[in-house]
């Protein structure tokens, strides 16, 4: 992998999203805790956050026209067997600053990765209220999905536009995946992994750091590393 400004190019693995990485991470033993419901106290401003920063701007592809959205149906975690306060380059530590002013919620934030980095959530279609319906793929369709696009290679030329997608799944634009969202301790900060991958190399992760205001969570500009393939 290499830099190029702010941006880190990556030809295998990011951080915790499998998504070019599925079909080498099947035959493998990399374990991953079992999947379970949000926690209440944490559901609604998680669901929140998922609503808000799926049709964003986050990654690659916001705009692509689209009749549905493809999402892994539980959030995505380190494996049990790595440690959450490894810092890596992707990890959350690294590739977020914030200001000098915030830096106790912030640390608070942190401290929340760090106790929950390998939990994983199975998310729920009724709490996803979209203009376009969110279909949440299993381990099945996923394999589906990435068969079938395993051989796209972006050119210069077709780099921001819909890869060839398997029938099954016509009308999406990659398939997206969301990690659990992490909070300080009153939840006016958080932030959650957010990314997209479209077959062979090409997908684009990073993390979104936001604050909730009187008017609704909003995204924060303190995200300086983001992964793309």
């Amino acid at each position: 992998m290499f830099w190029t400004g702010r941006v880190m190019r990556a030809a295998g693995c990011s951080l915790i999203a499998a998504g070019l990485c599925w079909l080498a991470a099947a035959q493998t033993d990399v374990k991953y805790a079992p999947a379970t419901q949000i926690p209440i106290d944490r559901m609604a401003d998680s669901y929140s956050i998922y609503q808000l920063v799926l049709p964003g701007n986050a990654i690659e592809w916001s705009n692509v026209p689209r009749t549905q959205w493809l999402l892994q149906d539980v959030t995505t975690a380190k494996p049990i067997s790595v440690e959450c306060d490894t810092s890596g380059m992707t990890d959350l530590p690294k590739a977020v600053t914030a200001p000098a002013d915030r830096k106790a919620e912030w640390d608070e934030v942190l401290q929340d990765f760090a106790e929950h980095c390998h939990d994983r959530y199975q998310l729920d279609p009724a709490n996803l209220q979209l203009a376009l319906p969110v279909r949440l793929m299993d381990e099945a369709a996923q394999a589906r999905y990435w068969k079938g696009v395993a051989g796209f290679m972006p050119s210069r030329q077709s780099i921001m536009q819909t890869p060839p997608t398997p029938d099954e799944f016509k009308g999406a634009a990659g398939l997206h995946s969301f990690s659990a969202v992490y909070f300080n301790r009153r939840h006016t900060l958080a932030a959650v992994y957010f990314g997209m991958g479209c077959g062979s190399l090409c997908g684009n992760w990073t993390w979104v750091v936001l604050e909730k205001t009187v008017g609704g969570w909003k995204r924060l500009p303190w995200v300086h590393v983001t992964t793309m393939s």
